[in-house]
């Protein structure tokens, strides 16, 4: 192993070790006793000695660099931790909208040696961008979780170390930074510009969403399409829209193009991609691909063949003294682990295909063979690229694309020419709209083809499957056991390609073994673990019922619902309802609705809420029936009666949600957000009977789960679906009211998912 490689390893494992293992106060010592190992190498001699002083050197340099950073930016994140304060800070881009408000990334003390990094939270719409110097009052919480292992590394591994929630105004008192925060300003005026000469071709098909997303990074509108999100992750391609190595390798080879001159290119290509670089906010995933084809950039200047894993390797441990905190970036991660797979497998993989092609069809034709070689090399990048990512993706995510490859093959052509085509038509967009709109037409075209397919192989069954479900894994395992054991066997072409066809038809075995009558027989209640938010599975016989599905947690609960029907054996639900159109209630719908059929879903008045619209729009779309429901309703469910009540209230929107009573086998109450003024209608409206379960409204509210539907009702059990919240759910008055009837209390923050059957 290289030497460089060897050093970035050592680093690597130090940083990772201290982020996730050790605690910070030991952190010297550790590295006292890397040095003091380092004196063993004096017991070998050549290359042996040489590789133990860089291990163990390494290793002391990352033990001893993760305190120093600690100390000077991390450390003072500690003094506002779980503080009330007024403080100045410096924004360090433009704000994105949340569910419940914005958000922007800020320095915190701009009159400090080292800024603490934060990210701010504030409900009220404020002017802010990028150099903004800014003054507030807000609440903090320390985001690397030192305090109770809680971590959220997205933020911290980006070097926000804080997260501040405003309590009243946001005061501007200056500005700095302009010409340091050019990169900012110019990627959003790129964003402009696309949402502008993408306007025509957009409607509602996403492209403008997808070209901000694919050339610049900004996902917020993107995001807000939560179908579209779920095809691609579903289908496999979400690292299109993911800015990483790929869209360097996209801008590089666009510039390669224009500009044939190696020395010209080397002068344009090394700034052009530190502004790119900057213009998406030094990603680490994107930082490491700029590192390595910089270093390929300068290689032929300086008479030096570039090396793939001594450029992987330096772009690591450039990161990592840049921030240790950064090796926890699941991005990081995802783009290390397939430029690595891609390094050590494609070629390989690729000779194997191509070998086999040969050995198989004799391909002569000079045009079947540069098709062949397009399909070949396409695959074998792709192959090697999921060597290492299947796995790492599977324990970050919960969940493999089993279609990703195909899609892949499909789309990722008209990505490379979205991609520069639409450079060319936002530059053309600055001189004239007009002119960049007539550019824009192909890629829009490209877009659609590709969100189209994304869409289409997403809706397969099992297109995607959850590694909760252990025969997956256990095929997973059988797979990469299979493809370890042919190279070493010296396997030749074909004994390759029966590899793949043996693990197709295991696949296939594995997919059949699937439950699928897991819920057939018997009446069972989950409310699932999504965190701050509702998501209620209803299962009798062989028919499902879903009501609500958000969360406001962070955790995607349509993925959850969707993965918690699969485990049962479910691929379809026979009515969705949704008591109100609260984010944190159904905010996970659109993707459930994207992965999952859907026979009717049930909502009330929407009244113009524009996530009921898009909720309505895509379920259409699919074919479900949708019931508006203005006055009571009965649902029949195998053994189970579901009585849906319309809105009974007028004032906001958690009065004018419906509630559910389930009757049978399992008796239930279901209220959503429901105050109790709303109860107490309820309750004169209908004729409510004792119930086995109540699903606590509100999350546990105060102001939910009155004495009077407590005494109406004489629940045996309850059920809080409530996660880490600022509301103080569950209250302590719900609590002893419920504990006053007598009621066990079960909470999904406590219990993780809870089901009542019978």
């Amino acid at each position: 192993m290289r030497k460089l490689a060897i050093s970035a390893l050592g680093f690597t494992a130090a940083t990772v070790a201290a982020r996730y293992l050790l605690p910070y106060d030991t952190l010297l010592v550790c590295c006292a006793v890397a040095a003091i190992a380092s004196l063993g190498g004096l017991l070998f001699t050549g290359g042996v000695k040489l590789r133990i002083f860089i291990t163990t050197l390494s290793l002391a340099a990352g033990f001893f660099w993760s305190w120093a950073y600690t100390a000077m930016f991390v450390a003072p994140a500690q003094k506002l931790h779980e503080e009330t304060a007024t403080v100045t800070a410096v924004v360090g881009g433009y704000p994105s909208a949340t569910t419940r408000g914005f958000r922007v990334d800020v320095g915190i003390g701009p009159d400090r040696a080292f800024p603490i990094g934060g990210r701010l939270y504030y409900y009220k719409e404020t002017e802010l961008k990028p150099g903004d110097v800014i003054e507030f009052t807000a609440s903090f919480r320390r985001t690397d979780g030192a305090e109770n292992s809680e971590r959220i590394d997205a933020l911290s591994s980006r070097g926000d170390f804080l997260a501040g929630y405003v309590s009243g105004e946001i005061t501007k008192v200056g500005e700095t930074g302009r010409v340091r925060h050019f990169p900012q300003r110019l990627a959003e005026a790129v964003a402009e510009k696309i949402g502008e000469v993408f306007q025509n071709g957009d409607g509602r098909s996403g492209v403008s969403p997808f070209m901000k997303a694919l050339l610049v990074g900004k996902r917020d509108e993107l995001n807000g399409d939560a179908s579209l999100t779920a095809a691609l992750s579903a289908s496999g391609i979400s690292h299109v829209v993911a800015i990483s190595g790929m869209h360097v390798s996209f801008l590089m080879g666009f510039l390669g193009v224009l500009v044939k001159n190696k020395r010209m290119f080397s002068l344009i290509g090394i700034p052009l991609l530190l502004l790119f670089m900057a213009m998406t906010g030094f990603s680490p995933s994107v930082t490491r691909a700029g590192i390595m084809q910089a270093m390929l950039i300068c290689a032929p200047l300086f008479k030096r063949e570039s090396d793939g894993i001594t450029s992987l390797s330096a772009s690591m441990l450039i990161l990592l003294i840049a921030n240790p905190y950064s090796c926890a970036s699941a991005g990081l991660q995802l783009s290390f682990a397939s430029t690595l797979g891609i390094i050590l497998f494609t070629g390989r993989i690729d000779a194997s295909i191509s070998n086999s092609l040969q050995e198989t069809f004799l391909l002569a034709n000079k045009a079947i063979k540069a098709v062949a070689r397009f399909v070949t090399t396409s695959l074998a990048t792709t192959f090697g690229a999921l060597v290492f990512t299947v796995p790492l993706t599977a324990i970050l995510f919960g969940q493999v694309s089993l279609v990703a490859p195909l899609t892949n093959l499909l789309t990722l052509w008209a990505v490379s020419i979205a991609f520069p085509l639409g450079i060319v038509a936002c530059a053309f967009g600055f001189i004239s709209p007009r002119l960049g709109s007539v550019v824009a037409f192909p890629v829009t075209l490209a877009v659609k083809y590709v969100t189209g397919v994304a869409r289409t192989l997403a809706a397969v069954p099992f297109s995607s499957v959850y590694v909760s479900q252990s025969p997956i894994l256990i095929w997973l395992f059988y797979v990469y056991v299979m493809f370890v054991a042919l190279p070493l066997l010296k396997a030749k072409a074909k004994q390759y390609m029966y590899a793949v066809c043996l693990a197709v038809l295991s696949l296939c075995v594995v997919l059949s073994l699937s439950p699928r009558a897991a819920i057939t027989g018997n009446t069972s209640i989950a409310v699932l673990d999504v965190g701050q938010g509702q998501s209620v599975v209803i299962m009798s016989e062989d028919h499902v019922a879903v009501v609500d599905c958000g969360s406001s947690s962070g955790e995607n609960a349509g993925a959850l619902t969707h993965e918690f029907l699969l485990g049962k054996g479910s691929t379809s639900i026979d009515i969705l309802i949704l008591t109100h159109f609260h984010a944190d209630h159904v905010n996970g719908v659109e993707y459930l609705l994207s992965r999952t059929g859907v026979s009717a879903l049930a909502i009330p008045d929407p009244e113009g809420s524009y996530m009921a619209e898009d909720i309505i729009e895509l379920a259409r779309r699919r074919g479900a029936d949708i019931i508006y429901v203005t006055e009571t309703l009965s649902v029949d469910l195998g053994d189970e009666e579901l009585i849906l009540y319309p809105p009974l209230g007028g004032g906001d929107e958690n009065e004018r949600g419906l509630s559910v009573l389930c009757l049978g086998g399992l008796s239930a109450l279901i209220t959503g957000d429901m105050p109790s003024p709303g109860e107490r209608s309820l309750l004169r409206f209908a004729v409510i009977p004792e119930i086995d379960l109540l699903i606590v409204g509100h999350h546990g509210s105060r102001f939910s789960t009155s004495e009077e539907l407590l005494d109406a009702t004489r629940p045996r059990l309850a059920a809080i679906s409530v996660g880490r919240n600022s509301y103080g759910h569950p209250s302590g008055e719900t609590l002893e009211r419920l504990e006053r009837y007598y009621v066990t209390v079960m909470r999904t923050d406590i219990m993780g998912d809870i089901t009542v059957g019978r």
